[in-house]
Protein backbone atom coordinates (compact mmCIF):
# COMPACT_ATOMS: atom_id res chain seq x y z
CA UNK A 1 0.00 0.00 0.00
CA UNK A 2 3.26 2.33 0.73
CA UNK A 3 4.43 1.52 -2.11
CA UNK A 4 1.47 1.71 -4.29
CA UNK A 5 0.94 5.32 -2.57
CA UNK A 6 4.91 6.18 -3.62
CA UNK A 7 4.31 5.86 -7.41
CA UNK A 8 0.93 7.33 -7.04
CA UNK A 9 2.64 10.69 -6.04
CA UNK A 10 5.91 10.33 -8.40
CA UNK A 11 3.31 10.14 -11.28
CA UNK A 12 1.19 13.33 -10.19
CA UNK A 13 4.46 14.80 -9.86
CA UNK A 14 5.70 14.14 -13.39
CA UNK A 15 2.06 15.04 -15.03
CA UNK A 16 2.25 18.41 -12.48
CA UNK A 17 6.18 19.03 -14.09
CA UNK A 18 5.21 18.07 -17.74
CA UNK A 19 1.92 19.98 -17.46
CA UNK A 20 4.11 23.41 -16.63
CA UNK A 21 6.78 22.94 -18.98
CA UNK A 22 4.42 22.10 -22.05
CA UNK A 23 4.02 25.55 -22.64
CA UNK A 24 7.99 26.44 -23.36
CA UNK A 25 8.00 22.99 -25.30
CA UNK A 26 5.42 23.77 -27.07
CA UNK A 27 4.52 27.25 -28.12
CA UNK A 28 1.36 28.93 -28.63
CA UNK A 29 1.21 29.40 -32.78
CA UNK A 30 -2.46 30.36 -33.03
CA UNK A 31 -2.85 33.71 -33.95
CA UNK A 32 -5.84 35.90 -32.73
CA UNK A 33 -8.52 36.70 -35.13
CA UNK A 34 -8.59 40.14 -35.10
CA UNK A 35 -4.57 40.48 -35.52
CA UNK A 36 -5.38 37.44 -38.51
CA UNK A 37 -7.71 39.51 -40.24
CA UNK A 38 -5.74 42.79 -39.99
CA UNK A 39 -4.35 43.59 -43.13
CA UNK A 40 -0.53 44.42 -43.40
CA UNK A 41 0.06 48.11 -43.49
CA UNK A 42 3.35 48.97 -44.74
CA UNK A 43 4.71 52.23 -43.30
CA UNK A 44 4.89 55.69 -45.20
CA UNK A 45 7.62 56.37 -46.53
CA UNK A 46 8.42 59.59 -44.48
CA UNK A 47 11.74 59.97 -44.08
CA UNK A 48 11.93 60.30 -48.06
CA UNK A 49 11.36 63.83 -47.84
CA UNK A 50 11.01 66.28 -51.44
CA UNK A 51 13.61 67.07 -53.42
CA UNK A 52 13.76 71.05 -54.69
CA UNK A 53 14.23 71.72 -58.75
CA UNK A 54 15.61 74.72 -60.11
CA UNK A 55 13.51 77.68 -59.75
CA UNK A 56 12.08 79.17 -63.21
CA UNK A 57 8.84 80.72 -64.74
CA UNK A 58 6.60 82.36 -62.46
CA UNK A 59 8.50 80.46 -59.21
CA UNK A 60 10.84 83.01 -59.23
CA UNK A 61 8.69 85.87 -58.42
CA UNK A 62 7.16 84.49 -55.45
CA UNK A 63 8.46 86.47 -52.31
CA UNK A 64 9.81 89.11 -54.68
CA UNK A 65 8.72 92.81 -55.35
CA UNK A 66 4.43 93.33 -56.75
CA UNK A 67 6.02 97.28 -58.18
CA UNK A 68 8.67 94.97 -60.02
CA UNK A 69 6.06 92.54 -61.28
CA UNK A 70 3.66 95.32 -62.52
CA UNK A 71 6.55 97.00 -64.47
CA UNK A 72 6.00 94.28 -66.76
CA UNK A 73 2.76 92.33 -66.54
CA UNK A 74 0.93 95.91 -66.03
CA UNK A 75 -1.64 97.35 -63.58
CA UNK A 76 -4.28 94.65 -62.18
CA UNK A 77 -7.61 95.09 -64.09
CA UNK A 78 -9.14 94.59 -60.74
CA UNK A 79 -7.89 93.81 -56.99
CA UNK A 80 -9.67 93.43 -53.56
CA UNK A 81 -8.53 92.51 -50.27
CA UNK A 82 -9.13 88.80 -49.28
CA UNK A 83 -10.29 89.77 -45.25
CA UNK A 84 -7.39 87.26 -43.92
CA UNK A 85 -3.90 89.39 -44.45
CA UNK A 86 -3.31 89.60 -48.01
CA UNK A 87 -4.59 91.52 -51.49
CA UNK A 88 -6.05 89.21 -54.44
CA UNK A 89 -4.83 91.30 -58.06
CA UNK A 90 -5.94 89.68 -61.18
CA UNK A 91 -4.52 91.00 -64.54
CA UNK A 92 -5.76 90.88 -68.03
CA UNK A 93 -4.65 88.00 -70.33
CA UNK A 94 -6.11 86.60 -73.30
CA UNK A 95 -7.95 83.26 -72.88
CA UNK A 96 -6.11 82.83 -69.61
CA UNK A 97 -6.03 83.99 -66.11
CA UNK A 98 -2.81 85.60 -63.61
CA UNK A 99 -3.90 86.27 -60.66
CA UNK A 100 -1.75 87.07 -57.65
CA UNK A 101 -1.95 87.19 -53.84
CA UNK A 102 0.32 89.56 -51.96
CA UNK A 103 1.18 91.20 -48.30
CA UNK A 104 2.49 94.53 -48.36
CA UNK A 105 4.70 94.96 -51.93
CA UNK A 106 5.57 91.09 -51.49
CA UNK A 107 4.57 88.59 -54.14
CA UNK A 108 2.82 85.34 -52.08
CA UNK A 109 1.20 83.69 -54.60
CA UNK A 110 0.71 83.32 -58.25
CA UNK A 111 -1.97 81.56 -60.24
CA UNK A 112 -1.89 80.51 -63.74
CA UNK A 113 -4.18 79.18 -66.58
CA UNK A 114 -2.49 80.34 -69.57
CA UNK A 115 -2.49 82.98 -71.81
CA UNK A 116 1.04 84.36 -71.85
CA UNK A 117 3.68 82.92 -73.34
CA UNK A 118 5.32 78.98 -72.42
CA UNK A 119 8.00 80.36 -70.86
CA UNK A 120 5.92 81.69 -67.83
CA UNK A 121 5.00 78.17 -66.51
CA UNK A 122 8.60 76.85 -66.81
CA UNK A 123 9.71 74.13 -66.37
CA UNK A 124 6.58 73.13 -67.33
CA UNK A 125 3.49 73.70 -69.58
CA UNK A 126 -0.47 73.82 -69.94
CA UNK A 127 -1.48 70.63 -71.29
CA UNK A 128 1.43 68.43 -70.20
CA UNK A 129 0.53 64.78 -69.04
CA UNK A 130 1.99 63.42 -65.65
CA UNK A 131 4.07 61.23 -67.38
CA UNK A 132 6.00 64.34 -69.30
CA UNK A 133 5.60 66.31 -65.42
CA UNK A 134 7.70 63.08 -64.09
CA UNK A 135 10.34 63.39 -66.26
CA UNK A 136 11.06 67.03 -64.68
CA UNK A 137 11.11 65.77 -61.53
CA UNK A 138 9.79 62.58 -59.21
CA UNK A 139 5.98 63.02 -57.28
CA UNK A 140 6.59 63.17 -53.81
CA UNK A 141 4.36 61.53 -51.29
CA UNK A 142 5.84 63.46 -48.08
CA UNK A 143 6.79 66.95 -47.26
CA UNK A 144 8.15 68.81 -44.14
CA UNK A 145 8.67 72.04 -43.82
CA UNK A 146 10.16 74.56 -41.72
CA UNK A 147 7.74 77.25 -40.16
CA UNK A 148 10.20 79.31 -37.34
CA UNK A 149 11.20 76.92 -34.54
CA UNK A 150 8.57 74.23 -35.93
CA UNK A 151 8.03 71.62 -37.82
CA UNK A 152 5.13 70.47 -40.39
CA UNK A 153 4.75 67.30 -42.44
CA UNK A 154 1.90 66.29 -44.39
CA UNK A 155 1.21 64.08 -46.97
CA UNK A 156 -0.66 63.47 -50.70
CA UNK A 157 -3.04 61.10 -50.83
CA UNK A 158 -2.92 58.99 -54.06
CA UNK A 159 -5.49 61.45 -55.37
CA UNK A 160 -3.34 64.53 -54.69
CA UNK A 161 -0.37 62.59 -56.17
CA UNK A 162 -2.31 61.96 -59.33
CA UNK A 163 -4.05 65.25 -59.55
CA UNK A 164 -2.49 67.89 -57.33
CA UNK A 165 0.90 67.37 -56.69
CA UNK A 166 2.91 69.15 -55.13
CA UNK A 167 6.57 70.45 -56.45
CA UNK A 168 9.11 72.68 -54.52
CA UNK A 169 11.73 74.93 -56.35
CA UNK A 170 15.32 75.67 -54.37
CA UNK A 171 14.20 79.26 -53.70
CA UNK A 172 11.87 78.29 -51.42
CA UNK A 173 8.43 78.50 -53.05
CA UNK A 174 6.85 75.62 -54.44
CA UNK A 175 3.74 74.77 -56.88
CA UNK A 176 0.41 72.61 -56.93
CA UNK A 177 -0.36 71.33 -60.54
CA UNK A 178 -3.71 71.07 -61.26
CA UNK A 179 -5.08 67.94 -63.38
CA UNK A 180 -8.15 68.46 -66.31
CA UNK A 181 -10.57 65.79 -64.93
CA UNK A 182 -12.82 66.54 -68.11
CA UNK A 183 -10.40 64.50 -70.40
CA UNK A 184 -9.74 60.47 -70.70
CA UNK A 185 -5.60 61.63 -70.32
CA UNK A 186 -5.63 64.11 -67.21
CA UNK A 187 -3.56 67.21 -68.63
CA UNK A 188 -2.02 69.99 -66.07
CA UNK A 189 -4.54 73.39 -66.78
CA UNK A 190 -3.66 75.41 -63.72
CA UNK A 191 -0.61 76.30 -61.79
CA UNK A 192 -0.62 78.06 -58.43
CA UNK A 193 3.04 78.85 -57.49
CA UNK A 194 3.08 79.92 -53.60
CA UNK A 195 5.50 80.91 -50.55
CA UNK A 196 5.91 78.29 -47.91
CA UNK A 197 3.39 80.42 -45.78
CA UNK A 198 0.92 80.49 -48.02
CA UNK A 199 1.08 76.16 -48.42
CA UNK A 200 0.59 75.57 -44.89
CA UNK A 201 -2.25 78.17 -44.41
CA UNK A 202 -3.82 76.79 -46.41
CA UNK A 203 -3.07 73.10 -46.00
CA UNK A 204 -4.32 71.80 -49.06
CA UNK A 205 -2.91 68.47 -47.82
CA UNK A 206 -3.19 66.09 -44.77
CA UNK A 207 -1.09 67.13 -41.74
CA UNK A 208 0.76 64.44 -40.14
CA UNK A 209 2.81 66.04 -37.73
CA UNK A 210 2.76 69.66 -36.37
CA UNK A 211 0.89 72.57 -36.49
CA UNK A 212 1.19 75.52 -38.83
CA UNK A 213 -0.42 78.98 -37.89
CA UNK A 214 -3.93 80.20 -40.07
CA UNK A 215 -5.26 82.93 -41.54
CA UNK A 216 -6.27 85.62 -39.28
CA UNK A 217 -9.30 87.45 -40.35
CA UNK A 218 -9.03 91.00 -40.37
CA UNK A 219 -11.70 92.98 -38.13
CA UNK A 220 -12.22 95.57 -40.11
CA UNK A 221 -12.92 93.82 -43.32
CA UNK A 222 -15.92 95.18 -45.54
CA UNK A 223 -17.58 91.77 -46.11
CA UNK A 224 -20.17 92.73 -47.89
CA UNK A 225 -18.05 93.86 -50.91
CA UNK A 226 -15.63 91.01 -50.21
CA UNK A 227 -18.06 88.23 -50.84
CA UNK A 228 -19.45 89.67 -53.59
CA UNK A 229 -16.06 90.19 -55.40
CA UNK A 230 -14.97 86.51 -54.56
CA UNK A 231 -18.34 85.49 -55.87
CA UNK A 232 -17.85 87.25 -59.13
CA UNK A 233 -14.03 86.10 -59.35
CA UNK A 234 -15.40 82.87 -58.85
CA UNK A 235 -17.97 82.83 -61.26
CA UNK A 236 -15.46 84.41 -63.78
CA UNK A 237 -13.02 81.38 -63.58
CA UNK A 238 -16.24 78.45 -63.77
CA UNK A 239 -16.83 80.13 -66.84
CA UNK A 240 -13.29 80.01 -68.37
CA UNK A 241 -12.74 76.77 -67.54
CA UNK A 242 -15.88 75.99 -69.42
CA UNK A 243 -14.81 78.04 -72.67
CA UNK A 244 -11.79 75.88 -72.25
CA UNK A 245 -13.39 72.48 -72.15
CA UNK A 246 -15.49 73.84 -75.23
CA UNK A 247 -18.65 73.66 -73.19
CA UNK A 248 -21.63 75.85 -73.47
CA UNK A 249 -21.09 78.92 -70.48
CA UNK A 250 -22.97 78.26 -67.03
CA UNK A 251 -25.93 80.70 -66.98
CA UNK A 252 -26.79 83.15 -63.79
CA UNK A 253 -30.32 83.36 -62.52
CA UNK A 254 -30.90 86.03 -60.19
CA UNK A 255 -34.14 84.34 -58.02
CA UNK A 256 -31.06 80.77 -57.92
CA UNK A 257 -28.58 83.11 -56.35
CA UNK A 258 -30.59 84.75 -54.00
CA UNK A 259 -31.86 81.46 -52.64
CA UNK A 260 -27.93 80.25 -52.52
CA UNK A 261 -27.49 83.38 -50.56
CA UNK A 262 -30.13 82.51 -48.38
CA UNK A 263 -29.44 79.16 -47.88
CA UNK A 264 -25.98 79.87 -46.75
CA UNK A 265 -27.60 81.98 -44.14
CA UNK A 266 -29.70 79.26 -42.79
CA UNK A 267 -27.32 76.91 -42.61
CA UNK A 268 -24.70 78.98 -40.72
CA UNK A 269 -27.59 80.06 -38.25
CA UNK A 270 -28.85 76.68 -37.70
CA UNK A 271 -25.76 74.33 -38.69
CA UNK A 272 -27.37 71.64 -35.74
CA UNK A 273 -30.49 71.31 -37.12
CA UNK A 274 -28.36 69.59 -40.36
CA UNK A 275 -25.28 68.28 -38.56
CA UNK A 276 -25.11 64.99 -35.95
CA UNK A 277 -23.31 65.69 -33.14
CA UNK A 278 -20.16 64.25 -34.06
CA UNK A 279 -20.30 66.06 -37.22
CA UNK A 280 -20.74 69.37 -35.10
CA UNK A 281 -18.02 68.55 -33.49
CA UNK A 282 -16.05 68.31 -36.75
CA UNK A 283 -16.87 71.69 -37.97
CA UNK A 284 -16.37 73.57 -34.36
CA UNK A 285 -12.41 71.94 -34.92
CA UNK A 286 -12.27 72.99 -37.84
CA UNK A 287 -13.61 76.77 -36.63
CA UNK A 288 -11.00 76.86 -34.25
CA UNK A 289 -9.07 77.06 -37.09
CA UNK A 290 -7.37 73.67 -36.61
CA UNK A 291 -6.17 72.22 -40.12
CA UNK A 292 -8.02 70.52 -42.51
CA UNK A 293 -11.67 71.61 -44.31
CA UNK A 294 -15.32 70.32 -43.61
CA UNK A 295 -17.80 69.80 -46.44
CA UNK A 296 -21.36 69.07 -45.74
CA UNK A 297 -22.09 65.35 -47.19
CA UNK A 298 -24.94 64.12 -49.38
CA UNK A 299 -27.43 63.84 -46.92
CA UNK A 300 -26.74 66.84 -45.38
CA UNK A 301 -27.09 69.03 -48.29
CA UNK A 302 -30.47 67.17 -49.36
CA UNK A 303 -31.51 68.13 -45.99
CA UNK A 304 -30.19 71.62 -46.36
CA UNK A 305 -32.03 71.78 -50.05
CA UNK A 306 -35.04 69.94 -49.33
CA UNK A 307 -37.19 73.18 -49.13
CA UNK A 308 -35.29 75.05 -51.75
CA UNK A 309 -38.27 75.15 -55.08
CA UNK A 310 -35.50 74.27 -58.08
CA UNK A 311 -35.25 71.03 -59.89
CA UNK A 312 -31.90 68.81 -59.89
CA UNK A 313 -29.97 71.09 -57.57
CA UNK A 314 -26.30 70.08 -56.85
CA UNK A 315 -24.27 71.41 -54.32
CA UNK A 316 -21.06 71.82 -52.06
CA UNK A 317 -20.69 73.57 -49.03
CA UNK A 318 -16.94 74.07 -47.58
CA UNK A 319 -15.71 75.57 -44.99
CA UNK A 320 -13.28 77.56 -44.47
CA UNK A 321 -11.93 78.83 -48.26
CA UNK A 322 -9.64 81.61 -47.47
CA UNK A 323 -8.57 82.19 -51.51
CA UNK A 324 -11.79 80.76 -53.70
CA UNK A 325 -9.58 80.55 -56.75
CA UNK A 326 -7.59 77.86 -54.92
CA UNK A 327 -10.36 76.04 -53.67
CA UNK A 328 -12.08 76.21 -57.25
CA UNK A 329 -9.18 74.84 -58.86
CA UNK A 330 -8.52 71.73 -56.15
CA UNK A 331 -12.46 71.32 -56.83
CA UNK A 332 -11.98 70.82 -60.94
CA UNK A 333 -9.26 68.37 -60.41
CA UNK A 334 -11.45 66.35 -57.80
CA UNK A 335 -13.13 63.53 -59.32
CA UNK A 336 -15.83 63.06 -57.64
CA UNK A 337 -16.64 67.11 -57.61
CA UNK A 338 -15.93 67.34 -60.53
CA UNK A 339 -18.78 65.23 -61.71
CA UNK A 340 -21.33 66.66 -59.64
CA UNK A 341 -21.01 70.10 -60.76
CA UNK A 342 -19.29 70.08 -64.23
CA UNK A 343 -19.85 67.33 -66.27
CA UNK A 344 -23.25 68.87 -67.51
CA UNK A 345 -24.64 72.49 -67.82
CA UNK A 346 -26.64 74.26 -65.98
CA UNK A 347 -27.52 77.26 -63.85
CA UNK A 348 -24.70 78.18 -61.34
CA UNK A 349 -24.82 80.43 -58.02
CA UNK A 350 -21.98 80.88 -55.91
CA UNK A 351 -22.57 82.28 -52.00
CA UNK A 352 -19.60 83.41 -50.03
CA UNK A 353 -19.39 84.65 -46.02
CA UNK A 354 -16.50 84.89 -44.93
CA UNK A 355 -14.45 81.57 -45.18
CA UNK A 356 -18.17 80.12 -46.41
CA UNK A 357 -19.19 79.34 -49.64
CA UNK A 358 -21.94 77.43 -50.75
CA UNK A 359 -21.73 76.37 -54.89
CA UNK A 360 -25.46 75.17 -56.18
CA UNK A 361 -26.49 74.61 -59.65
CA UNK A 362 -29.37 73.53 -61.47
CA UNK A 363 -28.29 71.27 -64.08
CA UNK A 364 -31.70 71.05 -65.78
CA UNK A 365 -33.15 74.00 -68.40
CA UNK A 366 -33.85 76.95 -65.77
CA UNK A 367 -37.26 76.57 -64.60
CA UNK A 368 -38.84 76.86 -60.82
CA UNK A 369 -41.37 74.86 -59.42
CA UNK A 370 -44.87 76.05 -59.71
CA UNK A 371 -45.07 76.22 -56.07
CA UNK A 372 -42.90 79.20 -55.98
CA UNK A 373 -39.76 80.82 -56.49
CA UNK A 374 -37.37 82.34 -54.26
Amino acid sequence: MKKRALIFAGIFTLFIILLYLQPIWFPATSVDVADKEQPKIDPPATTLNYEPIQTAGFASWIGQSLAEFKKIYGEPDSSFPSGFGFMVQRFAVDDGLLEVNSKGNVIKSIKYLGGLEKSSAEPFYLGMTMAEVAKITMIYPNFTIDEGDKKVAFELTEDDMSFRPLVAFDNGSFAVLFFDQSKKKPTLYAIDYLDSDSLLKLAPYPVTAGESNNFKEDGKADWSMIDQKKKKYAMDLLQLLQEKRQKKAFSFQTDLQIATEQTLTKFLREKEDYLTTERMQNLQRIEKHQSGFFRLNKKEMDSLLKDVKFSDLSGILEVPVYDATFTMLSWYSNQSLYKKLWTSDGTVAIAFSKENVLVLQEKNDYQTKESGSH
